[in-house]
């Protein structure tokens, strides 16, 4: 009786990890499958503009556009708020320098929140900058 016992409880035992794979499996499909992309423009910066926000779980993605023959040197930060105003996530841009006429894809990591927090934001304010 013994073996019988002990071969049901590894089997469970096995049930159980795979169980927990295909949920690790599907959270991560889910979170590259199902990326919300956003396509603006920055208004305060003459001359910049992004095509693309693409959230993931500890990043934003955002291709910025260069309009003009200057260089420029861009950074900012991004509050993700709900629909009270309470912030839910906060994204600071890894600053860089943007050639004349060309796109840039920046990363802006989350130092508040996650990706995950931030897609349920109702509004976001930008606090870009540039040089």
């Amino acid at each position: 009786m013994r073996e019988i016992s002990d071969a049901v409880k590894e089997q469970n035992a096995f049930r159980v990890l795979c169980v927990v794979l295909a949920i690790m499996l599907a959270l991560t499909c889910y979170g590259t499958a199902y990326a919300a992309v956003r396509h603006d423009r920055i208004e305060k910066i003459p001359g910049l503009r992004f095509e693309n926000l693409v959230y993931a779980w500890s990043k934003v993605e955002l291709d910025v556009v260069n309009t003009t023959s200057d260089n420029v040197f861009f950074w900012g930060t991004m509050i993700f708020l709900d629909r009270r105003g309470k912030p839910l996530a906060g994204a600071s841009v890894v600053p860089k320098t943007i050639a004349g006429l060309k796109k840039e894809r920046y990363t802006a990591f989350f130092v508040e929140g996650s990706g995950e927090a931030a897609r349920r934001a109702v509004r976001v304010i930008w606090d870009f900058g540039a040089r």
